[in-house]
């Protein structure tokens, strides 16, 4: 063991020498510190097109929809030209789905005949679809019960002062008493191995970046194993080659590391407690350099290595939870992405 220890205080000292690592520790700390005070916009509101055959009856329903949408809303619905356009943008990915209102719309809906009357398109491109269709039908019932309180308006007010006396005591009555807001609730806490845990939202930019550029660099390190320092690795057996290139691995990133970590209680302070993350990240630099060592082993020479590594610094940011969950959307994801360190990292916390 104390030959190991030797092995690593002297990688380490190596590394300290190295301007290399210097560079890692302000590129690290000038990203993160980048990230924190960035903003980042929400995705722009997807696009719902309406094909309205039903004339002034869908207009109304329109109407209604962009009253909300103007408002901030999270869709923005556009009038579709006709049926192919309309099934073409939604299959490109265009827009997130599209309605078709049948041309006998109104007529359907006072005979009661509501099943199977609006068409909806969709596609696999978006997952909004069950979102947007109860926007939808909610603003068409908002349209169909004005239509029954304006064609029951004579009955109703046959007598308005009863109505008007009515509605005041009424008033007074429920002012004066705790009959609306009387409600009994009992908040529980969810179980952290429910299912609902497991689909959380774990994206976090400044954990997740940092995680991405400390596995990048424990990749970058690995490919030393091509060089003349792979020399003195393939000189030594196969478990003692092993351990040696973890332990120069970790002296490797060690320093940048430590560095990220404190980067990461100042920039995010309270959030996690320290016990916790300085356990999870301990966890998640050994693992990023075991998994560097495994992924260099299926290399043979350092020009094929080298863009592979690139390669798997877009993937961490496009399908780690860094920016982005997109295991909310493709729960299968998760269990994808959890072989990758930084995602391990962000899911553990």
């Amino acid at each position: 063991m104390s030959v190991y220890m030797s092995r690593f205080l002297l990688f380490l000292k190596a590394r300290l020498k190295n301007p290399f690592t210097y560079i890692w520790i302000v590129l690290i700390a000038f990203s993160l510190f980048l990230v924190s005070k960035s903003v980042i916009p929400l995705s722009e509101p997807s696009q719902v097109l309406i094909l309205n055959e039903a004339g002034e009856y869908g207009e109304r329903v329109f109407e209604l929809l962009n009253v909300t949408a103007e408002h901030g809303g999270a869709y923005i619905y556009m009038e579709a030209e006709d049926e192919e356009s309309l099934k073409e943008l939604v299959r490109k990915g265009q827009a997130a789905c599209g309605f078709i209102f049948p041309e006998d719309m109104e007529e359907r809906i006072a005979a009661g005949d509501t099943k199977n009357m609006i068409v909806l398109i969709t596609s696999t491109f978006s997952a909004k679809g069950p979102a947007i269709r109860e926007s939808v039908f909610a603003a068409l019932y908002r349209v169909m019960n004005a239509d029954i309180i304006e064609s029951k308006e004579p009955d109703l007010f046959e007598e308005p002062d009863l109505v008007r006396d009515y509605i005041r005591e009424k008033y007074e009555y429920l002012v004066g008493s705790d009959e609306v807001f009387r409600l009994e609730y009992e908040v529980v806490e969810t179980s952290p191995d429910a299912e609902t845990d497991f689909l959380r939202d774990s994206s976090d930019p400044i954990r997740g970046t940092a995680a991405v550029l400390i596995f990048v660099l424990s990749l970058y390190s690995a490919s030393s194993y091509f060089g003349k320092a792979g020399r003195f690795f393939k000189a030594l057996g196969r478990k003692e080659k092993a351990f040696s290139l973890f332990l120069y691995e970790l002296s490797s990133i060690l320093i940048p590391a430590v560095c990220g970590l404190v980067m990461i209680r100042i920039l995010t302070p309270g959030e996690v407690s320290l016990l916790k993350e300085s356990l999870i990240y301990t966890i998640f630099v050994l693992f990023s350099c075991i998994w560097s060592g495994v992924f260099v082993s299926f290399f043979r020479r350092n020009e094929k290595y080298l863009p592979a590594v690139s390669v798997l610094l877009f993937v961490c940011f496009a399908i780690c939870p860094v920016f982005f969950d997109i295991a909310g959307y493709f729960p299968v994801i998760r269990y994808i992405t959890s072989f990758l360190p930084p995602a391990f990292y962000l899911y553990m916390l």
